[in-house]
């Protein structure tokens, strides 16, 4: 059957139209997989809303599971163009960054929500230079939930953990490990499941979000509860050259998605961190309930740690204590921090200035 010309016509011209609206591509990779709560939970949002908000002019195009570039090559990716948005986390590139370590410090805030805004609103004075020295900026921030220590050996006390081979990820996640007496073992993420079964370490160094993804449950056999910070800086990057080709106010719906991607993220790690343990509840792992005297040495490595970081980059030149100071402040300010008190928070403050 023939379609009458006049509605040919139409067709056509909508087609046009539809082709025509899209000005600009926005390609966003990352190696988690495409099953993962960031990817669906985070991302998928965040392209429909960029895709919405700018009535169609741009068109995302996403890329997960390690398709366009691996996991610690995020930040070379951006800066040749291999894509416009990906993952840009500072422990993959631990020696060029200095500030933004502080993010990963133990007991800082009380919620996904509170670090990642505080991470926002500090991020212009303190740590905005060290993205763009490498040539990126931020467009979302992200944090896991607390770093907890997940064993395959009983634990009874802290006493039980020195000696131990346990898992991290490197920098300042390590040196949690290190603080409790464990000996640190920096493997890629995807061995740690086979290292843990076969023996390789004792234990694990995780946030409470990433136990089913790593599917800890099916092998942790005691959850120590040591609340050893967060990975409280797990950017996503943004390609310069792309963000600045863009007509302003395609800039300010990319300034948006952003913050709407860092509300998003800290929804997943909350989310996630309540999912991780009622699962290991339900496969029988042990909590263990720590004693006031572990508990109070475990504050002490804490108020160390804190207390080394803003010595060694005040020595350095990089205003160590300024910034402990500053994110001591939000933390008291935030406290328990929810979704929509991070919402209201977010129009209060109004625009940061966040992108060039």
């Amino acid at each position: 059957m023939k379609l009458p010309i006049w509605l040919f016509a139409a067709a056509l011209s909508l087609s046009t139209t539809a082709v025509a609206a899209q000005e600009h591509k926005i390609r966003i990779s990352q190696h988690h997989s495409s099953q993962s709560g960031v990817f669906n939970d985070v991302i998928i949002p965040v392209k429909e809303f960029i895709e919405r908000e700018s009535d169609g002019r741009i068109g995302v195009e996403t890329y997960p599971n390690g398709v366009l570039h691996g996991p610690y090559d995020g930040f070379k990716a951006l800066v040749t163009n291999v894509t416009d948005i990906a993952p840009a986390f500072p422990l993959q590139n631990a020696s060029s960054f200095h500030l933004s370590h502080g993010w990963f410090l133990p007991g800082g805030f009380e919620t996904s929500y509170a670090i990642n805004q505080a991470n926002e609103e500090l991020y212009p004075e303190f740590t905005k230079a060290e993205y763009q020295a490498l040539g990126i900026e931020v467009f979302l921030h992200g944090a896991s939930a607390p770093y907890q220590l997940l064993t395959t050996k009983e634990v009874k006390s802290l006493s039980d953990i020195k000696g131990m081979k346990i898992s991290g990820a490197g920098g300042p996640v390590n040196e949690m490990i290190a603080a409790i007496g464990g000996v640190p073992v920096t493997l890629p993420a995807a061995e740690t499941y086979s290292a843990v079964q076969q023996g390789v370490v004792d234990g694990v160094m995780l946030p409470d979000e990433s136990i089913v993804t790593y599917r800890m449950h099916e092998l942790a056999k005691y959850y120590v509860p040591v609340e050893f910070g967060r990975a409280g800086d797990i950017p996503f990057g943004l390609n310069r050259a792309t963000y600045n080709n863009l007509p302003e106010d395609l800039k300010d719906v990319i300034y948006h998605a952003g913050r709407y991607g860092s509300l998003l993220y800290a929804d997943f790690a909350q989310r996630g961190a309540e999912v991780g343990k009622k699962t290991l509840e339900e496969h029988g792992v042990t909590f263990v309930e720590l004693s006031e005297q572990d508990s109070a040495t475990l504050d002490a490595a804490k108020a160390k740690l804190w207390k080394d970081f803003a010595e060694k980059n005040d020595a350095n030149g990089y205003r160590g204590t300024e910034f402990v100071e500053a994110m001591r402040a939000l933390s008291k300010e935030f406290g328990a921090m929810t979704h929509d008190q991070m919402t209201a928070r977010q129009k209060e403050v109004g625009k940061l200035d966040i992108l060039p």
